[in-house]
């Protein structure tokens, strides 16, 4: 089988390798597609978990197909498509106890730690895997995970149909943000953002305001936009610049701030932001406890992918998609591999 390799020090080949045999507890798959996640960008220039060990192979946002089980899976039947969630943990250690399973003290990560779905087949546990409803489609189910990682975050606060909302960054995370919010009731919702483009499909997706930050100071705007009392909620989802500040300066008293972009660097904030206005912040950095609902949203029809996978390469084509992803060229949002 092909599979696409990373060393962490930015070089990315592709090399043929044996298909693996399911171990027991574990399910054969054959990828359909793979999403290009910022985070396997990050991984391929070394910013991997520190426990991570090169060559790796990356790719978490998989949608794949059954074509073996191995001894002692009955949750999975040949021929399921199935959804990743690529957490491996013991199951026995505190937080796996307490169902922090993505906290777990010895995680391993498919696409971070362990080899991942830049590949035609992967042998995996059985347990990262959901089975598919037949109208949910390849090209969604690799944008559960992304999804899912927003919906946990904002799953750690209350909202409410009368909140006003601020999504800051219109990647994939913010644009299924705003929907997200809309799905939970939340009708007015706002979105900052650097490219118009990526702007108005946060329009199509039910952004009642949008704020181009280069072009007008977005604490000055959504202050006034909120008769200048601040949004009910902030959800944070670029993780570049100086987004966590904004999201402090923009959210009224006793509101919510939620962090789902992950930093590079250090940022400097006020943090008498968070006291003298009583906010309530939290961070959600995983899909943990909410693949089925995310797969349920879009089933139904709450959470679309229009406007936002806008680029299908094929495996082969690894080094040009990638390069698409990282220079944002062509209008890509988010690019997906086809095995």
């Amino acid at each position: 089988m092909q599979a696409v390799v990373t060393d962490g020090e930015g070089n990315v080949w592709d090399e043929d390798r044996p298909r693996p045999e399911p171990e027991r507890g574990e399910a054969l798959v054959r990828v359909r597609a793979v999403g290009i996640c910022g985070s396997d960008v990050g991984l391929i220039e070394g910013e991997g978990p520190p426990w991570t060990s090169y060559p790796l192979v990356p790719g978490h946002e998989v949608c794949a197909e059954v074509v073996e089980v191995g001894e002692g899976v009955d949750s999975l039947d040949v021929g399921d498509r199935v959804a990743l969630h690529g957490f491996i943990y013991c199951g026995t250690c505190e937080a796996c106890r307490a169902g922090r399973y993505y906290q777990c003290d010895d995680l391993e990560e498919v696409g971070f730690t362990v080899d991942g779905g830049y590949r035609e087949y992967a042998a995996l546990p059985a347990y990262t895997l959901t089975p598919l409803p037949d109208d949910v489609s390849d090209l969604e189910a690799t944008q559960i995970d992304s999804a899912a990682c927003t919906l946990h975050g904002v799953q750690r606060v209350s909202t409410s149909f009368d909140d006003t909302a601020a999504v800051l960054g219109p990647g994939s995370l913010g644009l299924y943000g705003v929907q997200l919010l809309r799905a939970r009731g939340v009708k007015d919702v706002a979105l900052t953002g650097t490219r118009d483009e990526r702007l108005a499909v946060g329009e199509d997706h039910g952004a009642t305001l949008t704020i181009n930050v280069r072009k007008e100071d977005p604490v000055e705007r959504l202050v006034a936009y909120t008769d200048g009392e601040g949004v009910d909620l902030c959800v944070e989802a670029a993780g570049a610049g100086e987004v966590v500040d904004t999201c402090l300066k923009v959210t009224k008293k006793r509101g919510s701030v939620v962090l789902t972009g992950v930093f590079g660097d250090r940022k400097e904030i006020d943090p008498n932001d968070i006291v003298s206005k009583e906010l309530k912040v939290v961070g959600g950095v995983t899909a943990s406890h909410a693949v089925g609902e995310v797969v349920e949203l879009f089933r139904r029809g709450d959470l679309s992918i229009d406007g936002i996978v806008t680029h299908e390469f094929p495996l082969d084509r690894y080094d040009e998609a990638l390069e698409a992803v990282r220079e944002r060229r062509d209008g890509v949002i988010k690019a997906v591999l086809r095995p």
